[in-house]
């Protein structure tokens, strides 16, 4: 055999290993293409909450006040106001009623005077009942006459556990429709902590899970003392108290 015909033999030689080569290195890149996830086949879990519209349109802005009184003696008994937030429970064909603090619905005081937003209206709105023990579960009853602009009543409602993420919107500040989000952070005494921003004014607010429901109401800012306050933290009534409360007054 020649010089040159071995020059030529090695050569061929050379090319076929490396087409063996990639071909191998093709077979094995497809393997790995299907065993190891891609863009193509990677699944995306989007994460289960309820829609800001939606928690808006379960929500209310109440206002609250008592009116100054002439005593008999000539003095003024001043008068005081507030703001507050509530949920609509129910809707029948005569009336829209909505759950909220005792304490934005008046605390039983005499010459309480409410007022639910309906739009650029405001609808004067009667006290249906308070918890038999407001000092312990602060929770209250209003209704307001006809179906409000916008608005619908909770899915349902529902017991919350720690770690359970956590929705709700209410009148932080008295700024409307304010959203939060967080967590069920623990327990204080027979309450809920919920790891959500909370401050005047989202007294009522409802605490919903995942799913849209009801499963407990802010009425409290987490602290000691007036001034020691964790605006981090909000204190909720559980879910179960308030559908023991609402299954007597025949609302749930």
């Amino acid at each position: 055999m020649s010089k040159f015909n071995k020059i030529i033999l090695t050569i061929a030689f050379v090319v076929f290993i490396i087409a063996v080569g990639i071909f191998i290195l093709d077979i094995y890149e497809d393997l790995m293409y299907n065993t190891y996830p891609t863009e193509t086949n990677i699944k995306i879990i989007e994460e289960v909450k309820p829609s800001y519209s939606y928690l808006k349109s379960i929500t209310v802005y109440i206002t609250g006040s008592i009116p100054s009184e002439t005593l008999e003696d000539g003095t003024i008994k001043l008068g005081s106001s507030w703001i507050g937030t509530g949920s609509i429970i129910k809707i029948d064909k005569n009336y829209t009623y909505i759950l909220t603090n005792a304490h934005v619905a008046g605390s039983k005081k005499e010459s309480v005077v409410l007022f639910v937003d309906n739009g650029l209206q405001k609808i004067e709105a009667e006290i249906v009942a308070f918890h038999r023990n407001t000092d312990v579960i602060d929770l209250a009853v209003i209704k307001v006459k006809g179906k409000l602009k916008n608005k619908q009543a909770v899915k349902g409602f529902s017991i919350a556990y720690p770690q359970d993420k956590l929705y709700l919107v209410g009148n932080h500040l008295g700024r409307k429709y304010i959203y939060g989000e967080g967590v069920f952070a623990g327990y204080q005494d027979i309450y809920d902590i919920v790891q959500i921003p909370v401050l005047f004014g989202n007294s009522g607010s409802a605490v919903c899970n995942k799913d849209g429901e009801l499963a407990g109401v802010i009425f409290a800012i987490n602290g000691v003392g007036f001034f020691d306050v964790d605006c981090a933290h909000g204190i909720s009534i559980p879910g179960l108290s308030i559908q023991l409360f609402l299954q007597k007054l025949g609302l749930l």
